[in-house]
């Protein structure tokens, strides 16, 4: 009813096929995947015996053709495969024989299996770039405008560089948005919230020439604009309130880097200070503790929580190789958040398409093992650093110290007398059973066993959840953030054979990489780990892929494409930029205006190009059908965080709460065997479940009820870096969609807030859903679609009602239901669910 024939048409030509740009960025996404998580496990795990040398079964696991032959891969099907049978030790062959694979191993060839064991090409190509000549390792230099024909349509610079391209192509753009889309572009845009009705009044009614520049100022000055960047930002890195792989291990602490991170887009902390903060913060401890009159930035300490909150398989008995596992993540996450380069593939050998040996690669992995990640006990296996000590925390410590030994006191007496009971108890059914049977023998029996099983009620209820272990899992501490800090001895790395911890070559001295080098190389004290120095390095404004890349992310998100496409990967296998002089111009102004963010993204959507609007023109769908060139404005469905947001906030439901710990860590989630996680079944506390969604608790695997909306909609995976989400069109999406509780009980908290208007009759209340939900007034077709939907509704919902089947108690209002429906309608419609 509210999608078109077209629309229908389109979306079922993506479900079916997909389009070209998804599938060549799937594609490359899988070959990434493999270059850097699967041929290590194959090399190294099953070389010795399936290598070049083969030794079992002539099974070669070294070469595509060895693993796609006699069922030991069966593409798309691993319980098919006999290869993740045996690792999986389901079957009568257990490989390695000596040991079970860990378990993050198993997952990263389950999921390579399933998604068609792709082995692609390895052998580097004649178009292999140099980083002579290559254009993502040249200098930024700031280009002159280009001059074009229609000289009144630019609105700034950045609109030359879009014209001059149209022109060359004989097109032009297409008209502007009305300012009812334009305002809820840019809303959604800058805070990922819908502009409110009081908001659209004032911008229609505000004719000045600076209209727009006043809304784009007041939103970016906004506390949602952190909420809505920050989550951007986390896309980037491997944040997740729990770490650990197969198990939910909880990081108490998490919130405390997901916090930083949206205080400082709020605060529009300069990009260079930011990546310098989050790899090299290695005084920030020391200079915090001389702080004057006992401030202290919690938040800023807790920087290099982009280092160390990661899916790190902490428990595994492999601790060398774990070790070296997770430098490989921290220099993966390093080249594609920061540099767009694929360093991960260079961990096997010199990198197939880019100009990164092995031996620098190595060079960075020292920087990293000669950093505190990973360390021991239930706190998720991450190093934690104490925040400096002020008279406020310490007698705040105290009194929380004091009542946890209250606490402790109270479940240890508790506990005993329970197990005193228990002993009483399972003594007297002993006896009771010693004695000859009789009626009454029986019952007193039956009384002791019901009393015993509520003994062991109180002991241990819900499987493990024991409340005394519980206690004293919650002890308080001074104030800590999980953090990176230099080991005791820094070292270099030695070049791992194929990237086994155990078969260990020459040194790699710790350093940068020679490509993206515009100077003498750092120089890196024994004494230092290097972050410091390898930090200076990125955010040097000289290093030509730091601004670069982070422009490219802003326009990403502001265009729904980098101006390179492949926002994570700036080599030889990404895309090439559509428009490198404007990529320049933008790197070049970052720096100019002190590496501001929201400096940036104001220059962008003050831009004309920014304000066109979504229609569609033949002549540049012919010539131009994926919009490189940017004629119209990009129609895209809204992300998933933002739909979940904007539901609650048409319902009146939004928490304005922000900031602190997300984490559910009650004993009913809590299975308290150590190691301590949280279990599947988690339930949210009633204290963040309304609030936005980068507050609710992010978990590794699947996510909790009451945000598994997430599970469906393209989230971010924390356990990979996604600069660019792929979004799919999958009948289960919209399955969701119409069978969702948390839909429908939003739904019918909108109808009951329009319902309670008083002053409104039916035809105000449409309206003010369309203006609540829409950003636009209603319409004609609007008022009669909801008259049609609504009295139908009511009548058959009347009719079924009276059928003598259906018991009084359970009737539910007419008039309510229908307005309901009707609100859930709108709230699942194409035209809520995107952004135009």
């Amino acid at each position: 009813h509210f999608f078109s024939r077209g629309q229908c048409v389109r979306i079922l030509f993506l479900v079916l096929f997909g389009t070209t740009s998804l599938a060549w960025s799937q594609k490359h996404d899988k070959n990434d995947f493999f270059e850097s998580k699967i041929r290590p496990i194959l090399l190294t795990r099953c070389g010795s015996c399936h290598g070049d040398k083969v030794q079992m079964g002539g099974k070669q696991f070294t070469s595509r053709d060895g693993v796609h032959v006699s069922g030991v891969v069966v593409p798309g099907d691993p319980s098919a495969s006999r290869l993740i049978q045996a690792v999986q030790y389901e079957g009568k062959i257990k490989m390695p024989p000596t040991a079970k694979l860990p378990e993050a191993e198993i997952d990263n060839l389950v999921r390579w299996v399933s998604e068609g064991a792709i082995w692609p090409e390895t052998a580097a190509t004649a178009t292999s770039p140099q980083p002579e000549g290559y254009w993502a390792f040249q200098p930024v230099k700031k280009p002159s405008p280009p001059s074009v024909q229609n000289s009144g349509w630019p609105h700034s610079d950045i609109d030359r560089f879009i014209l001059a391209k149209l022109e060359e192509k004989g097109l032009h753009p297409v008209r502007d948005a009305d300012k009812y889309a334009l305002l809820r572009r840019v809303t959604l845009d800058l805070t990922g919230l819908l502009p409110t009705p009081a908001e659209i009044d004032a911008f229609g009614k505000d004719r000045s020439p600076d209209a727009f520049a006043k809304v784009v100022d007041r939103l970016l000055a906004s506390p949602s604009y952190g909420d809505r960047w920050g989550r951007h930002w986390l896309d980037v890195t491997y944040y997740a309130d729990t770490t650990g792989v197969g198990r939910r291990i909880p990081l108490p602490e998490a919130w405390r880097y997901r916090d930083y991170v949206i205080q400082s887009f709020n605060e529009d902390k300069p990009y260079d200070q930011f990546v310098r903060e989050q790899i090299g913060n290695n005084k920030i401890m020391r200079k915090q503790s001389g702080a004057k009159d006992g401030q202290v930035n919690e938040l800023t300490a807790a920087a290099t929580g982009f280092l160390v909150l990661g899916p790190w398989s902490w428990g595994a008995y492999d601790r060398a190789q774990t070790r070296l596992d997770a430098a490989d993540l921290q220099v993966d996450m390093v080249g594609r958040t920061f540099l767009g380069l694929t360093l991960g593939c260079a961990r096997c050998h010199d990198h197939k398409f880019d100009p990164i040996p092995n031996k620098e690669y190595y060079g960075l992995i020292g920087i990293f093992l000669s950093t505190k990640t990973i360390a021991s006990g239930n706190e998720g296996g991450i190093n934690m650093v104490r925040l400096p000590e002020t008279t406020e925390s310490v007698k705040h410590y105290g009194g929380e110290l004091e009542k946890y030994d209250q606490r402790v006191a109270e479940a240890e007496a508790a506990d005993k007398i329970a197990q005193a009971e228990l002993k009483e108890t399972e003594k007297l059914i002993v006896e009771l059973k010693s004695k000859p049977g009789s009626v009454e023998n029986a019952a007193a029996l039956r009384s002791a066993e019901e009393k015993l099983a509520a003994v062991n009620r109180k002991i241990s209820y819900a499987g493990d959840k024991q409340i005394l272990a519980f206690t004293k899992y919650l002890k308080p501490r001074m104030p800590q953030v999980y953090a990176a800090e230099d080991t005791e001895y820094p070292e270099d790395a030695r070049i791992a054979r194929l990237g086994d911890a155990h078969q260990l070559g020459s040194f790699a001295p710790r350093g940068v990489l020679s490509a993206a080098s515009f100077g003498p190389a750092p120089e890196i004290a024994p004494q230092s780990s290097g972050r410091a120095e390898l930090a200076d390095w990125i955010a040097d404004g000289k290093n030509p892929l730091t601004s670069r890349v982070y422009v490219n992310r802003i326009w990403h998100h502001l265009f729904g494409e980098g101006i390179v496409a492949t926002t994570e990967n700036f080599g030889a296998r990404g895309e090439r930029p559509t428009h490198p002089e404007l990529l320049d111009y933008l790197a070049a102004r970052l720096m100019e205006n002190g590496w501001s963010t929201k400096k940036m993204i104001r220059e962008i959507v003050l831009s004309h190009v920014y304000q066109v609007a979504s229609v569609q023109d033949a002549k540049a769908n012919e010539v131009d059908a994926d919009n490189k060139l940017l004629w119209r404005a990009n129609r895209r469905r809204l992300e998933v965080e933002t739909i979940r947001d904007s539901v609650l906030q048409v319902a009146g439901d939004l928490d304005p709460g922000r900031g602190g710990p997300s984490l559910p860590l009650t004993a009913r989630n809590m299975h308290t065997i150590a190691p301590f996680f949280l279990e599947d079944e988690a339930i949210i506390e009633d204290k963040v479940k309304f609030r936005r969604t980068v507050y609710q608790p992010i978990m590794r695997n699947s996510q909790m009820e009451g945000i598994d909306i997430l599970n469906l909609f393209d989230f971010k995976d924390p356990d990979q870096v996604v600069g660019t989400r792929i979004p799919t069109v999958v009948p289960t999406q919209t399955l969701y969609l119409m069978n969702s509780p948390f839909l429908k009980e939003e739904s019918g908290r909108v109808a009951n807030r329009l319902l309670e208007n008083k002053n409104l009759d039916d035809a105000g209340r449409v309206s003010s859903l369309i203006m609540l939900a829409l950003n636009r007034p209603a319409n004609e077709r609007d008022l009669q679609q909801a008259r049609q939907f609504l009295s139908a509704f009511e009548a058959e919902l009347s009719k079924s009602q009276a059928e003598p089947s259906i018991k009084k108690d359970k009737l539910s209002d007419p008039v309510q239901e229908a307005w309901a429906r009707y609100c859930h309608a709108i709230l699942i419609s194409s035209e809520m669910l995107y952004r135009r």
